[in-house]
């Protein structure tokens, strides 16, 4: 099963999906169709980025959770 990366921001109740991260940028690209998102198979690539998200700052307005499509 792939998994993808689903985020709720804090404030405004907002969701969507991660379509990719820009670490560079400091951000990550959002879709709102998990058809879009940004899939993984092995868990260490979801940890991974997971990991980057919290270190970019995203976690600061956003909780991300994981879920199986």
């Amino acid at each position: 099963m792939a998994k993808v990366i689903k985020w709720t921001n804090k404030y405004s109740n907002e969701q969507g999906y991660v379509k990719g991260i820009k670490k560079a940028e400091g951000h990550f690209d959002n879709t709102f169709d998990a058809s879009e998102a940004k899939t993984f198979s092995r868990q260490c690539d979801v940890a991974r980025a997971l990991n980057t998200l919290e270190a970019i700052g995203e976690c600061e307005n956003n909780e991300f959770e994981v879920v199986e499509l």
